[in-house]
Parts: C-alpha cells; structure tokens; sequence
C-alpha cells in the first residue's frame, strides 16, 4: 500500500456512531502520517467531526433530505441531492474508500466515489456488500461497536487497540458554556451533574420519576444541568415538576458543540443510551448511564470512569425501539437508588 493514500470514510449518521467511528480515523493518521482523509457525513452528526484534528476535509452531504425527498415522492429533488454528491466526488481520485455504515445508501455513496478498494464491514445489511470491492473480517472478541468499526482496518494491515473517542469543543462553544453556566449563577468552581433523560427509543426511556428522584438527592452535591434536544420538552418540564429543586434547564437551549462543552464542564453526566453519553465520553466526563433495550458491552463505555447499568431482567437487551411487553421492566430494574449511589461515588472520587 502506498503510504500517502487518498481515503474516503462514510458514516452519515448517528451522533454516537459519528463518533464511535472517529478512532478509526486517528489509527489512520497514526499508521499512514501522510494520508489524506475526507469524511463523508449527514447534516445531523457534521459538528461531531468539525473540528476534529484527524480528518483533513468534511463534506456535509443532507442524506436527511434525500431521505425525506424520496420518501415524498420527489424524485427531482431527491437526484438534484444525489448529483450534488457525485459532482463533489468528480475528479477527487480516493485510493480505499471505508464505508463502516453498512446500508444501502451509504454502498451507493461508497460506489459512487469510485475508489480503487472499497472497504466494507462483514455482516452488513440491505445489500452493502454488493458495493463493496473486500470487507473486512470481524471476531467474536470484537463485541462492541467501537471494536467492530476498527475492524475495516483489517485489509490495510493496521491493528488497533485504542478506542478513544475525538470530539473538539471550539472556543465559541467553551466560552458559550462559561456564559450560560453564570447566567444560572453557576460559577468555575461550582460542581455541576448534567441530566440527559431523553433517548431516541421509547424502550430506552427511564421513567421521569426516576431521573426525579435522582435529582432531588443529588442536589444536595451539585448544581444540576438538564439538557436534551427541541423534542425533549414535555419531558423535562415533568421532571422538573417532580423534582421540586432547583434546575438549570438547557434543553432546546443549546447546539450540538454547545451541549459537548456544557457536558466538559460537568463532574458527571447521568444518562440513558443516547447520543450525549458517547458525547460525554468523548470529552472525558464521567457517566452513569441506564441501559435497558440495548447491550452496554455492546454500546456502553470502553473506559474507565463511568458506570453503566444494565437492565436486571431476562428479556434484556431485547434491542426494541419500543418495548414488547409494554411495562419496560428493564429499565425499572435499575432503581433511582442504585444511580444516586454510583453518582455520588463519581462525583466525590478525587480527580486522577
């Protein structure tokens, strides 16, 4: 292999594998110093990689729109979004091309750079490897998501053992956090637990009583910091309801890189499966976290510093966007007790 390649890497989406994916491109960097890497990436999850040191050019492709183009029915307006693609692709000469997404349209994207490899994860869906020049073979050992994407690395006979995530907060985002933190009269040294209590799921979704209860004792520690997106609202507004305590509520207050660097800020992050908990990871905040659909050996923390709970029931992960028993009793498995235990433990451990 030569060692200045040109090498594509496609991950469109979500925020958590946006950035369960960024070692791959920092083993690159590590392995082939010359190597010029371009990153394909949805609207949505573009900021998780905007500032990131190992990628030299982000292209921002709004695969949502043509998502939502095609399921509407616009046709001209889904082809003008894919033509815009391969007009950026024109001339552009991609040596390996990794696609560690693994569907049908991110195969499309991967064809259409027209590199000379094309690198795919084994065991994909929706006819991926038909675009595929090789994939990559995969282990039992390699369980979680983080070992699995760095497994594309195979076929370029680059090993990896360290699955540390990148996200860079700018200034703009740090000095946005500073501000917004005295303006709800938190100051620098003022101990802060950030709450992130919305998931994308209905099956990943622990009770709002729950994140209540934790509250309400962990107020007694710290100042706490609600976050969550626009469709995190009613949510909050319940917890804050429940809890009876003072909350400073940053939900639907903040970007993306803005969330990031409130969660660097914070001793401790308490969080179900969701994209501010790789976040959090990412810029070296301990969390707790509360699985219940889902596998935390699979999705959870690679670490150490952060505690992730598991739903204590026989039908857990069942890996259901919604749960099939309709009483999620995984989640309430894990009780508000056990999370103020390894909360406190977190935010009273002193710093390494």
């Amino acid at each position: 292999m030569i060692s200045n390649p040109r090498i594509l890497i496609v991950r469109l989406s979500s925020i958590g594998d946006v950035l369960h994916c960024t070692p791959v491109a920092r083993t690159l960097k590590e392995a082939l110093p010359a190597c010029h890497i371009t990153w394909i990436v949805g609207k949505v999850s573009a900021d998780m990689l905007r500032y990131n040191p190992y990628i030299d050019e982000l292209y921002v492709w709004p695969r949502e729109q043509w998502e939502q183009a095609m399921r509407s029915g616009k046709l001209k307006q889904a082809w003008r979004i894919w033509q815009q693609l391969r007009c950026y692709f024109h001339g552009k000469h991609y040596d390996i091309a990794l696609d560690i997404h693994g569907l049908f349209i991110s195969g499309m994207v991967t064809a259409a750079s027209q590199s000379v490899r094309r690198i795919g994860l084994s065991q994909t869906k929706e006819l991926n490897s038909l675009f595929m020049t090789e994939t990559a073979p995969v282990q039992p050992a390699e369980r979680h998501v983080i070992q699995r994407y760095l497994s594309i690395l195979k076929p370029l006979n680059i090993a990896a053992a360290d699955y540390r995530m990148t996200l860079i907060t700018p200034p703009a985002a740090n000095d946005f956090a500073n501000d917004f933190l005295l303006e709800h009269g938190i100051g620098p040294e003022d101990r802060v637990v950030a709450v992130n209590p919305v998931t994308t799921w209905a099956a990943k979704n622990w009770p709002p009583d729950y994140f209540a209860q934790v509250i309400r004792e962990i107020s007694s520690y710290a100042k706490i910091l609600l976050c969550g997106g626009p469709a995190d609202q009613a949510a909050a507004a319940e917890i804050i309801k429940l809890a009876k305590v003072p909350v400073v509520n940053a939900v639907a207050k903040t970007s993306l890189l803005e969330l990031a660097a409130l969660l660097k800020r914070s001793a401790v992050l308490v969080v179900g499966d969701t994209g501010p908990l790789h976040m959090a990871i990412a810029v070296g905040t301990p969390s707790v976290s509360i699985f219940g659909a889902t596998d935390p050996l699979k999705f959870g923390p690679l670490e150490a510093g952060h505690i992730a709970l598991a739903g204590n029931t026989p039908c857990a992960p069942c890996h259901k966007t919604v749960c099939p028993r309709n009483d999620l009793r995984c989640l309430h498995s894990t009780d508000p007790a056990t999370v103020i235990r390894h909360t406190l433990a977190l935010l009273c451990k002193p710093p390494a």
